[in-house]
């Protein structure tokens, strides 16, 4: 019966909102019984939805309904996740840490930032948020990838600074191509 549920990949409506009230009410057990996932389809699934509304939310209050506007935020509430789960795929297999699959990693990313993108269209609570989903990806490491929480931790803060590393070291050559163009 449980393997049924974890290879659908399709969702209704009260489970979307039971998945995000048990990762914000209880993460350590939510991520441990989604350590028996098969395949990343139902997470995506959900951060599809989270940044559906998200987007639409945040289009609706503040970007004036603005097509090319919510097309980068859709991009961006998808890709984020993606590329995190990416480089922290890349720290752990550089460290030897944990050997998993990305779509393992991609999980903890999914599920963190589709929970937290719920709330994170208010705003003041962006800013707030972000370290919650720092914490809850955290914790879907320490139960997916099995790894100790001060390695957790260090993945976290490692995969921000990488990821700020890559935007910093981008914006020079994105302002050069502007120019060219």
């Amino acid at each position: 019966m449980e393997a049924a549920y974890e290879n659908n990949a399709r969702m209704s409506i009260r489970e979307y909102f039971d998945t995000i009230f048990s990762i914000m009410r209880s993460p350590g057990r939510f991520f441990a019984k989604a350590a028996g996932e098969t395949g990343a389809k139902r997470s995506l699934f959900f951060l599809m939805i989270s940044a559906l509304f998200y987007c639409s939310v945040s289009m609706a209050y503040f970007f004036e309904n603005s097509l090319s506007m919510g097309v980068i935020m859709m991009a961006n509430a998808v890709l984020m996740p993606a590329f995190g789960a990416l480089v922290t795929f890349i720290l752990l297999g550089m460290t030897g840490w944990a050997r998993l699959s990305y779509a393992r990693v991609f999980i903890v990313y999914a599920y963190a930032s589709g929970a937290v993108m719920v709330i994170s269209w208010i705003p003041g609570l962006a800013i707030v948020m972000e370290p919650v989903r720092a914490l809850l990806v955290g914790i879907g490491l320490i139960k997916i990838a099995e790894v100790g929480k001060l390695k957790a931790a260090s993945l976290v803060l490692m995969t921000a600074f990488m990821v700020l590393l890559f935007f910093w070291s981008a914006a020079p050559l994105v302002a050069e191509l502007q120019k060219a163009l």
